[in-house]
């Protein structure tokens, strides 16, 4: 049997139970639950901790739980963390959605960055292709008339290119 602020009932202050709670009322403050209804007719204005939540009322705070519902009459402006949720067509939220991690999160590998090595083509992102790299030249000669500290006139690369 869950514990329920009716609707003529308005609090300020914070709710913890380690039951149920149905809010059918005002709620100012910080809400912790096993499970949480907030009903069509009912307003709460503070953080909400639950397992479960559903949602038909207005809430504006954030929202921690496994799982939310925000059914059709529901106005929510909070920033939800959650495994599981769900939004009813017509519902109304505004705010941030984060997934609760059920497994640690997986490593993204770093993509492998070719070695340019002498006489082999390499292309840039657009998928062009570009010039041979050539072996630096040790006479102090550059190639294509460019000067030998390698800032020429002459620059034979496209877009997405690289000139080595």
């Amino acid at each position: 049997m869950p514990s329920i602020i009716s609707a003529n009932l308005r609090i300020t202050g914070n709710l913890e139970s380690e039951g149920d709670i149905q809010i059918d009322g005002v709620v100012e403050g910080d809400i912790r639950s096993s499970s949480l209804t907030v009903s069509d007719s009912a307003t709460v204005r503070g953080a909400i901790e639950a397992d479960t939540v559903a949602i038909a009322g207005s809430v504006t705070g954030q929202i921690k739980a496994k799982t939310v519902t925000l059914q059709r009459t529901a106005r929510v402006i909070a920033d939800i963390v959650q495994e599981s949720l769900s939004i009813e067509p017509g519902a109304y939220f505004e705010g941030n959605l984060r997934r609760i991690a059920q497994e640690a999160p997986r490593k993204l590998e770093q993509p492998k960055l070719e070695q340019p090595q002498p006489g082999k083509s390499l292309s840039g992102p657009t998928g062009g292709t570009s010039e041979s790299v050539r072996p630096a030249l040790t006479n102090g000669a550059a190639p294509n008339g460019a000067a030998p500290n390698g800032l020429g006139t002459e620059d034979k690369t496209g877009p997405g290119q690289l000139r080595v």
